[in-house]
């Protein structure tokens, strides 16, 4: 094997090194870090598993079907009302909408109970007191405020948009919803009344029955419209 002189200046037959080696010294320089840059490349998409037999990914993709629903959803995961879909969701809805009125009445029937006073001067002196029954039913009517609530409607708009089928009976739901939020406003200005002695307790009593009527009803037209 022929010695090279890798000293500067002349090779064994008295040409430049540079030009023994067939380039010049900036192009062997370009080539070197060309090379090197190449070889960083590799290094970062070996360490990315980008040479593998694709099988990682594959495993990846059935490991995420796995946790997915038939529909797409995420198992485990709920729909709607509690975990329920279509006609049970819608079914769910409507039931706690009326419940929810059921319990305004019977939270406002606890409230005033049977007492009344036997004028206004009386009934005066009982609202400054927060503890009495005058004073707790003023506070009812600010919050929950039974009277303006007429959160039935964005329960009938979330029960069409489960199962929207029987479009006419839920219309009909809503309906009687409406009447039985209007009867409930109606029991709790009645029972303001009754408080100032202005209303009896039959009067009451008839006014909460026409919103236990209604309610009834609306909860009897449940089936219709999700079956």
């Amino acid at each position: 094997m022929p010695k090279i002189d890798w000293t500067p200046g002349l090779g064994r037959h008295g040409r430049p090194l540079r030009r023994v080696l067939g380039m010049g010294q900036r192009q062997g320089l370009v080539l070197l870090s060309g090379l090197a840059a190449v070889i960083v490349l590799l290094a970062v998409v070996s360490a990315l598993g980008g040479f593998s037999d694709g099988s990682g990914s594959a495993a990846a993709a059935d490991g995420a079907g796995a946790n997915q629903n038939a529909d797409g959803g995420a198992a485990g995961g709920g729909n709607g009302a509690d975990g329920l879909k279509g006609s049970a969701q819608a079914s769910k809805l409507l039931t706690d909408a009326v419940q929810h009125y059921a319990d305004l009445l019977a939270t406002g029937q606890k409230i005033v109970g049977t007492t009344g006073y036997p004028d206004p001067m009386a009934y005066s002196k009982a609202y400054a007191d927060p503890k009495s029954p005058a004073a707790a039913l003023a506070k009812f009517r600010i919050s929950p405020n039974p009277e303006s609530d007429t959160s039935y409607q964005a329960a009938a708009d979330k029960a069409a948009a489960a199962y929207g089928k029987h479009r006419s009976a839920l219309n009909q739901w809503s309906r009687d919803m409406e009447k039985a939020k209007e009867d409930l406003a109606s029991w709790v200005a009645m029972a303001a009344e009754f408080q100032q002695g202005a209303a009896k307790q039959p009067d009451l009593d008839a006014a909460a029955a026409l919103v236990t009527g209604d309610l009834a009803t609306a909860k009897g037209d449940i089936a219709a419209a999700t079956g």
